[in-house]
């Protein structure tokens, strides 16, 4: 046992030995493999010292070439995001001011903290990361956010390299927190690597050299970073990790090979511009096209955030909500800090503290004298220049050259799209054709093949019978003769219909502004304040106000044009019928419900029975019938006195239907609508009631819904029409202009002219002229729960009571008719069959 207590520890060791050998033995493997997956050799070489003249300039992030989300800090070394307000989901991006137009460059990013922040209720259904990190190069001027044109290129934390073609992933390795990555731009024409970029990861090579693509060659690049709820740490200095071979930095780039790209203003100033256009004419087309040629000034509006949450890779979705507009857009991206607009408020003080040139797009606020003065007061500084820039009345011949441009794209677009339909149809056509000769052709096939087979069987069978060979063989010449040839199925090629060009008429080329399907302005928001637009004047703070196309007194001739023809289109949200108008429809909701009473009086009396015959010695011979009251009609309807009882008690609406009595009702009221509006709207400069709000200012003044459906017509005017005596819209501004004054005597008018247009209709149908016909909608026939109360609930007070209806074998049993409570309806009956009738309904 001393023995092997002894030897214990030798054998120990031997059996360690043993057990290390497999894991040697398996490293080499890894090594051999390593080995030959080996990389390419590196082909970077050290530089070459230079006593080249460096630039002067140090190279930062200036405040201007940064998003609005970015806090430089440290001059300019540390890069802050910032996470409230729902900016947590936006990237940022900032590119250095200096430039590489030629060699050989390095500039070094470490993430040195990762923030988690707030991501609220996200229900939207594009995956984001929470932390994101792209390092690369960009041409001046270009989107500060990388990978959005064909003007920058990057790598991502991710592991991708993107360039405006496309995305690579899994180009280079994953970067994260405490890890340093350096950016290696190669412009040297001498180097095997020329027009690439490299990542290096804590001084090892991740990735191999990228080619630039065409859109970068020859220009100039500077260091760009985008980032998401990280803070970084950028270096353009001497590397902070070597690497492999000996690169210069950014900050040591020589005059000749470096490019100054962003230079503050001299004066220190920055302009803040506030467009003012008329709605719907071209405003936001005009800063479309001067941010296009001014990169160096940033939009402050709604549409601005909207478009940075999508180049940050949340979904917009293409609304058609109501209170979308291009001014202020329903974004609905089911992110509640961006949709409630928290990104503006966080943004608008931040602004005070990035001095750069900005366009504040406010469409309204821009418009109205209040508003734009809150809006100035936010950049009171002596660091900012305010200007108001007036885009309104003709415009230039440059605004009017791109319009026609993209009114040709947008049509050779369209043009285009229904080609490709028709070429489809066409393509899936011919395979039908094809598909249905094959069928033809298999078929054909089929009966020659069943043919054959029966002539041979028939051959056999004769063959058996002991016919003679000759006589076969002329039988078989003869069947062979008779087979009808083979008919090859030809599908006829028509002519491809050649790709078509679009070309504008002479009436597209007259357009000035593109119409578009969001407007700049929701209904609402323009018809309660485009009365308040105004032009802005010398005294109301601005340093200077431009004028982009049209001088000052056009514009302001245009503005008050404009506002004067929107009095006649805009609704008036907030009107209120007048006293006048309150008392004039009472009086008449009274005397209709007398009038239907009075209907319904004179049908339930029925004709009247004729006297008994005469006894025998009276006067006239036995048995002859005394004459009979004849029934007339009263030719002149207008020269009636009473219309409640023309002739024994027979008022002049008794044939009236229900077709009658809502035309005499819609009659009564837009007379009253038309006259009472011209008080209500208190404004000489409103005219009138405009076609088209027709129904917004019944459904005001009424108090119930107004549907064509009811009358069976397709538009206002053709409702108009109906009542043309009364009510006619004007050919020169569309409003509705009435036919009779407001201080008429009675209402009996309107009965006398619902009669006239009564009996003008039944001389049409009578003539047989069918498009005179009458079929309204008419209440629900369903009874509603409470049937013995009526229908559904009309207007308070001065309800229609009818009386009861025709009741005979077979005739007519009325019931309630027009019922108490406003319109309160047309209850049981109206003259209906018996048990059918109108029904109960139109009102309580």
């Amino acid at each position: 046992q001393a023995s092997n207590l002894v030897t214990s520890p030798q054998r120990t060791g031997s059996l360690r030995i043993m057990a290390e050998e497999p894991d040697a033995k398996r490293q080499k493997t890894e090594e051999d493999v390593e080995m030959k997956e080996e990389p390419p050799k590196e082909l970077e070489t050290d530089a070459v010292a230079t006593s080249a003249k460096p630039l002067k300039e140090a190279v930062v992030f200036e405040p201007s070439e940064c998003t609005l989300n970015v806090i430089p800090a440290l001059g300019g070394r540390v890069l802050m995001p910032l996470t409230d307000g729902g900016l947590q989901y936006l990237m940022a991006g900032a590119r250095a001011n200096v430039g590489v137009k030629q060699g050989r460059y390095l500039y070094e990013v470490r993430i040195v903290e990762s923030l988690s922040p707030s991501q609220g209720q996200n229900r939207s259904s594009t995956p984001l990361p929470r932390n994101l990190v792209k390092v690369g190069f960009s041409t001046k001027g270009s989107s500060l956010f990388l990978g959005e044109n064909d003007q920058s290129v990057c790598f991502d934390s991710e592991g991708c390299f993107t360039s405006y073609a496309s995305a690579s992933p899994n180009v280079s390795q994953r970067f994260a927190r405490d890890q340093t990555v350096a950016v290696l731009l190669n412009l040297d024409p001498s180097s095997p690597n020329k027009n690439t970029v490299s990542l290096f990861k804590d001084g090892v090579r991740v990735s191999q050299p990228q080619a630039l693509p065409e859109s970068l060659i020859g220009k100039t690049l500077f260091p760009h970073v985008s980032f998401k709820n990280v803070t970084l740490q950028v270096n353009f200095g001497a590397p902070m990790v070597p690497l492999p071979f000996k690169c210069q930095a950014v900050a040591q780039v020589s005059a000749a090979d470096g490019e100054v790209g962003f230079v503050p203003p001299a004066d220190g100033k920055y302009e803040v511009i506030f467009p003012m256009g008329v709605p719907d004419e071209g405003a936001f087309d005009w800063l479309d096209g001067f941010l296009a040629t001014k990169p160096g000034y940033v939009e402050l509006s709604d549409r601005s955030i909207a478009e940075w949450a999508e180049k940050s890779g949340i979904r917009v979705p293409r609304t058609a909500s109501w209170k979308h507009s291009n001014d202020k857009p329903d974004l609905q991206l089911g992110i509640p800090m961006l949709d409630d607009m928290s990104a503006r408020k966080v943004l608008s003080t931040v602004v005070a503290s990035h001095p750069r040139n900005y366009v504040v797009m406010e469409m309204k606020s821009n418009l109205v004298k209040e508003d734009r003065q809150l809006l100035l007061k936010r950049f009171k500084k002596p660091c900012y220049k305010a200007i108001a820039q007036v885009v309104m009345g003709i415009p230039d011949a440059a605004f009017m050259a791109e319009t026609q441009n993209q009114l040709l794209a947008e049509k050779q677009q369209k043009e285009e799209e229904g080609w490709l339909r028709r070429k489809a149809e066409k393509e899936r056509e011919k395979q039908l054709r094809a598909e249905e000769a094959q069928r033809k052709a298999e078929e054909a096939a089929q009966r020659k093949a069943e043919e054959e087979a029966q002539r041979m069987a028939e051959e056999a069978a004769k063959q058996e019978a002991g016919e003679e060979g000759e006589v076969k063989k002329e039988e078989v010449k003869e069947e062979v003769k008779e087979e009808p040839k083979d008919v090859e199925m030809k599908v006829e090629e028509e002519p491809e219909e050649p790709k078509p060009v679009a070309q504008l008429t002479e009436e597209e080329k007259a357009i000035s502004f593109r119409k578009k399907a969001v407007p700049d302005l929701t209904s609402w928001i323009l018809s309660s304040s485009f009365m308040k637009f105004s032009i802005p004047d010398a005294d109301e703070g601005f340093d200077e106000v431009r004028y982009a196309w049209s001088p000052e007194g056009p514009c302001r001739n245009h503005l008050h044009q404009w506002i004067l023809k929107n009095k006649v289109l805009q609704r008036i949200e907030e009107i209120t019928p007048s006293e006048w108008f309150r008392g004039k429809y009472a009086e008449w909701q009274r005397l209709f419900s007398d009038w239907t009473s009075k209907q319904s009086e004179f049908r339930s009396k029925g004709d009247v029975p004729p006297p008994p015959p005469p006894l025998e010695g009276q006067d006239g011979e036995m048995g002859e019938k005394p004459p009979q009251p004849e029934k007339t009609q009263v030719e002149d309807v207008f020269a009636v006195e009473d219309i409640c009882d023309i002739s024994n008690g027979e008022p002049l609406f008794a044939k009236f239907e229900y077709e009658d009595w809502t035309l005499l009702s819609l009659r009564l009221e837009l007379h009253l609508m038309v006259h009472s509006f011209k008080e209500d709207a208190n404004d000489p400069e409103r005219v009138g009631i405009h076609e088209q709000n027709l129904s917004f200012y019944y459904s005001k003044y009424f108090k119930k819904t107004f549907s064509l459906k009811t009358f069976q017509v397709e538009s206002n005017r053709d409702l108009v029409g109906m009542v043309k005596d009364t009510v006619a819209i004007s050919q020169e501004n569309q409003v509705l202009q009435a036919q009779l004054g407001p201080d008429i005597e009675s209402f009996d008018i309107f009965v006398k002219l619902t009669e006239e247009a009564r009996r003008e209709r039944m001389r049409r149908l009578d003539s047989g002229d069918m498009s005179a016909n009458l079929s309204f909608l008419k209440p629900e026939l369903m009874p509603p729960p409470a049937a013995d109360k009526g229908g559904h609930k009309g207007y308070k007070g001065g309800g229609y009571k009818g009386g009861k209806g025709y009741k005979g074998d077979g005739g007519y049993k009325g019931g309630k008719g027009y019922q108490q409570g406003g319109q309160k309806g047309y209850g049981k009956g109206y003259g209906g069959q018996k048990g059918g009738g109108y029904n109960k309904g139109y009102g309580k």
